[in-house]
């Protein structure tokens, strides 16, 4: 008799849990999202997980002109339970990883939207319309999304990026202050042009004179030895397949790549200032110092064919940075005017409009409440982050010697649990 019963009780358990997850994929349906598909993780905070497109409007304000499919994760803990979205700023196909998480859904025990960003990863228009790749186009995306899924997920909404999904969470609640109650971007610029100068100032004063010296001596290293080095160089990257036509061959690349040491370092800081190799030292140690902060492909055509968008948003409206070559003009051979318009898709001409960075930022500064910004010390990002003026209630958060890599769970207990409480009260949980 008990076993009939237990296996009564086991039953209706597995009948409601099917009719409980077909629920949502039928909810999600009436909502107008297509293509759904639930995908398995390895999380027992969540209960499912699906992957899903939405019809958005190329140009939000022609809604009935031409659509594209924007992919949409979503990882489900409950009706009840506030929900944080990612602002995706590029490709989001690492939300279908089995063990993806995100720290303040967890800190927060939340659902977990993830929206990717249009023109990257599966959401790319056919054909592609350059001049619809606005932050208004793409965070109008962010606000269809959110009003749809609140029919569902009533309770408080938190948004959050990294980088440049950090800066399409400040963009997002500029343009849509009543989306969500709390923000928190994660080491997000806003710039004031192409080539930042404020990045140059940080670069001439971040950690120590000594080790800032020996960097410049490295690059310079690099340059002077180049017909070491730029072999090493060739050899790597022919071996990984990289071609550089873009930016206008191998040598160009080398020299770019040099000059971009001096940014990459500061920003991943792979290497502590006490363990970078001296100026004219053994080959490999300066090499390997060298690849292990720039990299081989940021130069490589496989590379800016992937990140296209990135550069045409930082070139029309988000902003970049360039280089100072004053230090190694008496070196550079092919590298005069550093610009990154080799970057743009093919037959792209465009003009930066500071107009939106300078609205966002008088507006981060005199309006922007519940906005949390998280910044490494050491990052180049850092020097032109957002500044929280006294008008509102927003903070920032710098991690001494942090990175672009810097998260909440970076800091210190203490200062992790008051960020935490911090959005908690935002959002009245």
């Amino acid at each position: 008799m008990k076993l009939t019963k237990y296996l009564l009780l086991f039953t209706l358990s597995i009948y409601w849990q099917m009719a409980y997850n077909q629920d949502l994929v039928s909810q999600l349906s009436k909502l107008g999202f297509e293509k759904i598909r639930k995908f398995d993780i390895v999380n027992d905070r969540y209960s499912e997980a699906c992957e899903m497109v939405l019809k958005q409007p190329l140009n939000h304000k022609n809604s009935d002109g031409t659509q594209f499919e924007q992919r949409v994760f979503i990882r489900h803990r409950g009706y009840d339970r506030p929900t944080v979205m990612v602002t995706e700023g590029y490709s989001a196909g690492y939300a279908l990883n089995q063990y993806y998480d995100e720290e303040l859904a967890k800190y927060l025990d939340a659902n977990l939207v993830v929206v990717e960003h249009r023109f990257f990863g599966k959401s790319v228009p056919s054909p592609k319309q350059w001049e619809q790749l606005t932050l208004a186009n793409a965070t109008a995306d962010l606000h269809i999304v959110n009003q749809l899924l609140k029919n569902i997920y009533t309770s408080s909404w938190i948004s959050t990026g990294i980088s440049k999904g950090g800066q399409t969470t400040i963009y997002y609640r500029y343009f849509y202050p009543n989306d969500v109650k709390a923000s928190v971007p994660y080491v997000a610029p806003l710039n004031r042009s192409v080539a930042d100068k404020r990045v140059y100032h940080f670069q001439d004063t971040v950690a120590t004179a000594e080790c800032r010296a020996n960097l410049k001596a490295l690059q310079r290293d690099l340059l002077t030895r180049r017909d070491i080095f730029s072999k090493m160089f060739a050899d790597s990257t022919s071996s990984r397949q990289l071609t550089f036509t873009k930016v206008g061959g191998l040598d160009k690349a080398f020299e770019y790549n040099v000059l971009e040491f001096g940014f990459a370092y500061w920003q991943w800081y792979p290497i502590s200032c006490t363990k970078l190799p001296e100026a004219g030292s053994d080959v490999n140690d300066v090499f390997n110092a060298f690849v292990a902060a720039a990299g081989y492909d940021f130069f490589a055509d496989q590379s800016i064919a992937d990140f296209e968008p990135f550069f045409y948003q930082a070139l029309t409206e988000m902003g970049f940075y360039s280089y100072n070559t004053e230090a190694f003009k008496d070196l550079l051979q092919y590298v005069k005017n550093p610009n990154f318009n080799h970057t743009l898709p093919a037959g792209q001409k465009v003009k930066y409009h500071p107009k939106l960075n300078r609205l966002v930022s008088r507006w981060v500064k005199n309006k922007g409440n519940n906005m949390l910004y998280v910044y490494g010390a050491y990052d180049d990002w850092a020097a032109t982050a957002a500044q929280p003026g006294k008008k509102t209630n927003s903070q920032k958060f710098l991690l001494f010697g942090g990175s672009h890599s810097t998260r909440l769970r970076n800091f210190n207990e203490e200062k992790r649990n008051e960020a935490i409480s911090l959005i908690e009260d935002w959002i009245g949980n």
